[in-house]
């Protein structure tokens, strides 16, 4: 056969290679997207137990000023509806620690419609001893 001759019966074979392999390649890309994403809210998640729990050892603190600094870095990620838990729940008490449990809907907070991440939940919690110093004294 000639090299014109071969070159002929070959002039699809791009179109149809590239027809099988894409799908592939754009469900690879679409879910290293999504699972980068979920990452990325899962240390968003985390950070902001820690910095509502670093808002309540101090003494004198309140439920709503840990609420809120754990709100303010949801928002700064772009968070929506997640639920922030505190205990304890009055931060009068001399427990020792608070902990400030952060649970986040990802299909809520997805870049598109979730595939891989259907129903995921992220749950992150942080806890810290409390500063006592104040309530020692006073004993």
């Amino acid at each position: 056969m000639s090299r014109r001759y071969i070159g002929r019966y070959r002039s699809g074979a791009a179109a149809v290679e590239f027809a099988m392999t894409a799908p592939l390649v754009f469900m690879l890309l679409l879910g290293a997207l999504e699972l980068g994403h979920a990452n990325m809210v899962f240390h968003a998640a985390e950070a902001a137990a820690f910095e509502g729990a670093r808002a309540g050892i101090v003494p004198g603190a309140t439920s709503a000023e840990v609420t809120s600094a754990t709100q303010n870095v949801l928002d700064i990620s772009r968070i929506r509806d997640a639920s922030i838990s505190i205990s304890p729940s009055n931060l009068d008490s001399k427990e020792e620690t608070i902990r400030v449990e952060v649970n986040v809907p990802y299909p809520k907070n997805t870049l598109m419609p979730p595939f891989f991440t259907k129903g995921l939940t992220i749950r992150r919690e942080c806890r810290l001893s409390r500063e006592l110093g104040a309530y020692r004294s006073g004993s």
